[in-house]
């Protein structure tokens, strides 16, 4: 059965696949071009779109999979995948801007359960080590001009939420020295971070 690239459903051997125009991509990879004018404000452009639905009870999964391996000493930097959004001299958004979004949808069915839109997971086998400094988040500020993310920049910014005693974002709170708190978990028990209203 064909689809709308022209190929046809079983094993396909190939040294490399290019779709769109551009530079050819490296022997062995597989590189798709995508050029759009699209002026709407309300429609996502999804050059490449994956769908999965599920419909076994039980069942898990349902992703797509990118699977780094190596056996070697690698270089400076190894990425299983990578999400690049680059903004030209003219280039903003309006919005949010974003390298990588990740997005969950709850509905009345999810009753049990731990969901999170991010999942940082370390596995460490038999014998692993933890390098210079291993840890469940890395974030890191490069560029000409970073001073500039030093001056005015976050470490995150939560918003949606709305202040409550006891809610995830509680001003009410009175514990230690802190103007506020956020709710965390640790363990599985219910922790609350200090934060303040100014740096003082």
């Amino acid at each position: 059965m064909g689809n709308k690239f022209g190929f046809h459903s079983g094993v396909v051997n190939c040294k490399n696949i290019k779709i769109g125009t551009s530079s050819n991509p490296s022997v062995g990879s597989t590189a798709i071009y995508n050029t759009s004018a699209s002026t709407s404000g309300s429609s996502s452009v999804e050059p490449l779109y994956f769908k999965s639905v599920m419909t076994g009870a039980g069942g898990v999964g349902g992703r797509a999979r990118f699977h780094l391996y190596t056996n070697v000493a690698l270089g400076g930097w190894s990425n299983a995948l990578k999400a690049y959004t680059e903004y030209g001299a003219s280039g903003n958004t309006t919005g949010l801007g974003s390298a990588f979004c990740a997005e969950i949808a709850l509905s009345a069915g999810t009753t049990a359960g731990t969901y999170a839109p991010l999942e940082s997971e370390l596995v460490l086998g038999s014998g692993a080590q933890t390098g210079t400094a291993t840890s469940f988040l890395y974030m890191a500020v490069s560029g000409a001009d970073k001073t500039t993310m030093d001056d005015n920049g976050f470490l995150f910014e939560l918003s949606g939420v709305t202040a409550g005693a006891g809610d995830l974002y509680d001003t009410s709170a009175t514990a230690g020295t802190g103007d506020a708190t956020l709710k965390v978990r640790i363990n599985g028990e219910t922790k609350y971070l200090l934060i303040a209203d100014d740096a003082s």
